[in-house]
Order: structure tokens, then C-alpha cells, then sequence
């Protein structure tokens, strides 16, 4: 029996090259380093050959016998990981001929050398084929890479398709002849989405349904047991291609149980905080819009394949921070994929051995299956369809901006959890981007009535836009460009303080945003607790305010998909915290700390907050904004042992007599939940 939490180690072997001594380098391996599956490579990287010949895979054919036998007298399962579908890019290679495949077109016309179309009939059945054969097999999970898009195939620009064939489709819905450029502008035109956008959406998705009911049907038909997992990149993208994510993993498992491969936004190592803010902004997203039941092993990696990539403290923080997307365990990719094979020196294997127990501890526990408490903060997986574009000049600009709270909010101590629709009651909410163009006026109503909404500048535009400002007590706002000398800084009142420090000021250049200017209705009930101000100290705009006690106007805007860091330090810290405790937020706040960053689930009677220090500093001393329940006990990561907690009433909470060392992480379990 594998263990709660299963590894999924990704082997590159070369047949013929290095096949004998990494099959008794992988018998060594899986034992040292607790693996519990092993997903064999075919025509991989440096070594791929192109779209692979049935000659070709029968030879990775025979490989992946040895390695399925090998595990199986050790009890374990094998997976395969056929590393290309549509191809990732051209990278010097050409199609065979023979093969008579449709290649992939780009936005400007361009003709993909190796890249296919997606669409191609004799394409699908060819890489059908491929999977059912290695479906023979009988392996775990028969993986899909993320290749498995529209968008980046090099050289390509953006992606595609516009081959003649998608062309035809395209004019066949607009119900006339349309060229390549006259399609684009109409999909891409500024302001409200033209007919044409939804045909490239609809067109779009129906395309990878089509390809991906061709490989689960094929597996389906050998195997009663395998299962198909998907490789995913960033939701965001993908969005402008239109991808359902619950039919394209339900076609690609064909009845078994969804199983994806989130991917972690750090293939190289970077400081952990910004590292939170991808995981927040992709990872966490990209959990949100699969079915609920789907099987989640993220893609844990360190390209370019070496401790100079990635340390293995670094490696285990991705494990321990990972926890929150309610994982089946996770997929290991650390080694080249040229032939080289397992690397021993670099010591891998002894932290994934030594740090095994404890994520089946976590693992075990279920909490992370639990219903996530905090900020709702929307999205939408349609929200292609509806954004307004700007310029009309580029496929980008059909990307959704929905994660900045997801990202900012667990940064300040703050939990938040993804949510895909309006219809809630009694929460805080936050919104930002064009989120709020998929739902009309009458559930924006609701929304603003029976909650506490948080606007960022973008949202409250976009309100405007669609003519609801009044939801939000606004009658009218301009944008002040960031550097413009229009506003420099923040400052709080001087009633207020922030950081220790009456009208405390935080900067609004350099690294900041663009700011609105907001107009307020005359009979609107604003409480004012910044303002902006210009280089001459003169005041320019309100700043953060709150309205008729249940808006919570955050000005700032045009982030694109990040977050600026100018919004994060102490003083916008507590600002947020203030006022997230006078909305009444349910779910504890991590008071002081900079990236130790809450994820709060309820299951049943009791509440778990999970706590992940991605700061350089240790977190000598946990205090909260509330507790949730009786505080029973908490687990640490650094020495795997629980502590029984004796929280006391400090300035502005709950002490508790808990640290969290630096990439540590700590499960705090509260028994009588409020509110359960």
C-alpha cells in the first residue's frame, strides 16, 4: 500500500545509452528516497526526436516493461510520461512528411515547422494510438503534457490556430468568409467583446475537447484502470483560449477520476515571498477551477536540473507550502533530461526520505480537504468572454486580471480563498480586474447588498463602466498616472495610527500603481482612512476608504498580473487588517509578519489555519487577530512534533506560544469552531 502522500518521480532513461545502470540506480533510488511511482520519460527533451514513430516507441515500450516489472517485485507503480502531444515548439525540427499532419498557425499567418494543429484528424488518431499502446502496459497514470495548448509553441507568435481549416470553422459561425486579420480584429476589437471573440473561445475549446476525448477514449478501450492526468500551466493563459477545465478533464480521464499536475510557479529558486505570490496568483487559481475530486500531483521541478537551480531547502519548502492545494502528492522532476540520469551527489534523495513522515502526517490529517475560510476572492473561468480589451492589439490582452487580492491578502497575514461566483451571504469579498463583467446588474446587487465587498482601482472601474457605481457609493473617478507628479504618497489621518506612527504615510511612487481619484455620491457615508498627496504636500485624491460601512475602496490599479511592491509593508498591513476586523472576517489574521501567510480550512466542528513562513526571519511569535475556536494544539515542520498552545490576550489579539522557523510551516488546530 503507497503512503497518504505519494511521490511520482519523473525518470529519464536513454535506451541504449545509460538503461542498464539507471535501472539499478532507480532500484536504489525509489527505496532511498520513499517513492511510491515511478513516470517514465519517452522522447523526451534533448533527446526528442519529434512526433515519435511507433518503431521509436517500441523501443520506450520495452524500457517501460523492465521499469514496470522492476516495481512491481518492490510493490510500486509505474506511470508514463509521453512528453509531447501538439509539440512545445519547433525547436529546429521538422515534421515527417509521411505522417501528413496539419501543422499549427499563428496569429500573423506564420506555419509551425513541428507544431501541429490540434484539430488535425490524422494527428488525433495517431497520438490515440500511441497512448492506448502504452496503455497496454497497464501503467498508474498516463500523463499529458502541457504542450496540450494553443498558446506558446515557438517560433510561433502567441499561438494558434488559423490554419485553413480553422478558418473555415470560424467563418462558418460568423455565417461568412472571414480572413485571418479581419477574424483577430473582431476578436481582439476594444470595448465590449464583438461575436467574433466568443467564436474564437467556443471554437477554441471545443478544438482540445475534441483531442482529448481521442486520447481518453483510446486509453479507455485497453485499460479499465488507467488513469489520464494533464500537465497544466497558467490559468490566466489559458483562459484566452478558452479552456473548460472540468470537461477537458473529465474527456481526457474517461470516466476515472480527474488527475492534473498543477504547476509551481519557481522552476529556479527565488525569495520565497515572491515565490507565495506566483503560488497564490497560479497554483491556488489553477486548484480552484478543477472538478473538486480531481487527483492533484503538482509538477515539482528545478530546471535547469541542479543545485545551482534550486537547493534542497528550497525543494522541501515547495513541498511543505504546496499542502494547501489538498494534494494525492506530488511529481518529482530534478534530474537532466539528456541521459545523464540520477544525480546522487546533489542529495535529493536523503530530504525527500527524511521529510516523507511527515507529509503523510499532514496527509492523513484530511484538513486540507476542508471548506477554505477568508477572503472570497472572485474569478471566473469564462472571464475571456466578457473582459473589455484596451488596444485590440495583442492575444494578451484577452487575459483575465483576477488575483491580485489572492496574492496581497495570505502576503499581509490575511486568508483568502478563491471563489467562482457572487452568490454569497454575510462574507467578505474582494474583486478585482473585470471580474465583476460576468454576472448583471441584479446579481452585482445582491452581491454588494448582502456583503462586504473590497474593490481594487480596476474593479471600480470597471463598475463604472458598466454604469453601478451607485452599488458602491461612487458617482465618478479618473486615473492619476503613477510618476506623474499627480500623487506621491499616502498618509492616514492623523487620528489614525498605523506602524506606531500618527498619519503614518506610505509612498505612491516608484514600484506603486496608478491610483483613482474617486468622487463620491453626496449622500453616501465615506470613512476616509488615507488620502494621497503630491510631492508639495497639497492632497490629491481620497485614498483607502470605506463606504456606508460595507465598501472598502482599495484605489490602486493597472497591476497587470502581479503585485506591485510598494502595496506591501506595514503600514498598508494594518490599514487592511483594520479594516477586515471592523467587516467582522471570520477567519484569523497573522498580526505584525511580513509573508507568513494563513490558509484557513473548516472541516466539521473544527478549524485548521495553516501557517507558511516564507520570509528569510523566523517568526519568534505567532499572534492572531482571533481565535476561531479553542486552540487544542499545533504541528511544526521543523521538528515534526505537536505542542499544546496557550494563547493570551495581547494588544491587538491572541499570542500564541508558537514560532515558525524561516520555509517552516505550522498546522494549528482549533476544536469548537465558531460559527461551525
Amino acid at each position: 500500500m503507497s503512503d497518504p502522500f505519494r511521490y511520482i518521480f519523473r525518470f529519464c532513461c536513454d535506451p541504449g545509452f545509460n538503461d542498464r545502470s539507471e535501472l539499478e540506480s532507480l532500484e536504489r533510488y525509489v527505496r532511498e528516497a520513499r517513492i511510491d511511482d515511478v513516470a517514465v520519460f519517452a522522447n523526451v527533451q534533448e533527446l526528442n526526436t519529434g512526433h515519435m514513430t511507433r518503431e521509436e516507441q517500441d523501443v520506450y515500450l520495452r524500457l517501460m516493461e523492465q521499469v514496470r516489472d522492476l516495481l512491481a517485485g518492490m510493490g510500486l507503480t509505474f506511470s508514463v510520461n509521453h512528453w509531447h502531444s501538439v509539440m512545445h515548439a519547433d525547436l529546429g525540427k521538422r515534421m515527417d512528411p509521411a505522417m501528413g499532419f496539419r501543422p499549427m498557425v499563428d496569429v500573423e499567418g506564420n506555419e509551425a515547422a513541428l507544431c501541429v494543429c490540434p484539430l488535425c484528424e490524422r494527428w488525433q488518431k495517431h497520438i490515440a494510438g500511441l497512448y492506448a499502446r502504452y496503455a497496454a502496459l497497464e501503467p498508474s497514470i498516463l500523463w499529458v503534457e502541457d504542450d496540450f495548448r494553443l498558446h506558446n509553441h515557438a517560433p510561433l507568435v502567441w499561438g494558434g490556430c488559423f490554419c485553413e481549416e480553422h478558418m473555415r470553422l470560424y467563418s462558418e459561425r460568423a455565417g461568412k468568409m472571414l480572413t485571418r486579420e479581419a477574424f483577430l480584429r473582431g476578436v481582439l476589437q476594444p470595448g465590449p467583446p464583438h461575436p467574433y471573440r466568443k467564436i474564437w473561445l467556443d471554437v477554441s475549446r471545443e478544438t482540445m475537447l475534441s483531442a482529448a476525448r481521442a486520447i481518453g477514449q483510446a486509453v479507455r478501450q485497453v485499460s479499465s484502470t488507467a488513469k489520464v492526468g494533464l500537465m497544466s500551466s497558467v490559468p490566466h493563459v489559458h483562459a484566452a483560449e478558452g479552456r473548460d477545465w472540468h470537461a477537458l478533464l473529465r474527456a481526457l480521464a474517461a470516466g476515472l477520476p480527474p488527475v492534473d499536475r498543477i504547476h509551481l510557479p519557481g522552476y529556479q529558486e527565488q525569495a520565497p515571498g515572491a515565490y507565495m505570490l506566483g503560488f497564490n496568483r497560479v497554483a491556488m487559481l489553477n486548484r480552484a477551477l478543477l472538478p473538486g475530486d480531481t487527483e492533484v500531483y503538482p509538477e515539482l521541478e528545478n530546471f535547469p536540473y541542479s543545485l545551482f537551480s534550486k537547493s534542497r531547502r528550497f525543494t522541501r519548502f515547495q513541498l511543505l507550502s504546496a499542502m494547501p492545494l489538498n494534494l494525492s502528492g506530488i511529481t518529482i522532476d530534478l534530474y537532466d533530461l539528456n541521459g545523464n540520469g540520477i544525480v546522487w551527489e546533489d542529495g535529493y534523495q536523503d530530504m525527500l526520505r527524511k521529510f516523507k513522515p511527515f507529509l503523510n502526517r499532514l496527509t492523513a490529517m484530511g484538513v486540507f480537504a476542508g471548506e477554505r475560510l477568508g477572503v472570497r476572492v472572485l474569478c471566473s473561468p469564462d472571464s475571456a468572454y466578457t473582459l473589455h480589451t484596451e488596444r485590440g492589439a495583442s492575444m494578451e490582452e484577452l487575459y483575465p486580471h483576477e488575483t491580485f487580492f489572492a496574492q496581497l491578502l495570505p502576503a499581509m497575514g490575511i486568508p483568502a480563498a478563491y471563489c467562482l461566483g457572487p452568490d454569497l451571504s454575510g462574507q467578505v469579498v474582494a474583486a478585482s480586474g473585470q471580474v465583476l463583467r460576468n454576472w448583471d446588474a441584479e446579481t452585482l446587487g445582491r452581491l454588494f447588498e448582502n456583503n462586504f465587498v473590497i474593490l481594487d482601482g480596476d474593479a471600480l472601474w470597471t463598475l463604472l463602466d458598466m454604469g453601478l457605481g451607485r452599488l458602491a457609493g461612487v458617482e465618478s473617478a479618473r486615473w492619476l498616472r503613477q510618476d506623474s507628479g499627480a500623487c506621491a504618497y499616502e498618509q492616514a489621518g492623523k487620528d489614525r495610527v498605523y506602524a506606531g506612527r500618527p498619519g503614518a504615510r506610505a509612498s505612491a511612487m516608484i514600484f506603486c500603481s496608478d491610483v483613482l481619484d474617486v468622487r463620491y455620491l453626496p449622500q453616501a457615508r465615506v470613512e476616509e482612512y488615507t488620502a494621497f498627496y503630491d510631492s508639495f504636500r497639497r492632497r490629491a485624491a481620497c485614498g483607502q476608504t470605506v463606504v456606508e460601512g460595507r465598501v472598502m475602496i482599495y484605489p490602486f490599479g493597472h497591476f497587470g498580473t502581479g503585485v506591485p511592491p510598494m502595496l506591501l509593508n506595514r503600514v498598508r498591513q494594518e490599514i487592511m487588517q483594520e479594516a477586515l476586523d471592523a467587516a467582522g472576517l471570520e477567519a484569523p489574521m497573522v498580526r505584525g509578519l511580513a509573508y507568513v501567510e494563513p490558509y484557513c480550512l473548516r472541516t466539521g466542528g473544527s478549524v485548521a489555519l495553516y501557517l507558511i513562513n516564507a520570509s528569510s526571519d523566523a517568526a519568534e511569535r505567532i499572534t492572531l487577530s482571533r481565535l476561531p475556536g479553542a486552540a487544542a494544539r499545533a504541528l511544526r515542520s521543523e521538528d515534526a512534533r505537536e505542542q499544546t498552545l496557550a494563547p493570551r490576550p495581547t494588544a491587538g489579539g491572541v499570542a500564541l506560544d508558537l514560532s515558525v522557523g524561516s520555509l517552516e510551516a505550522a498546522l494549528i488546530l482549533f476544536d469548537n469552531a465558531q460559527g461551525s
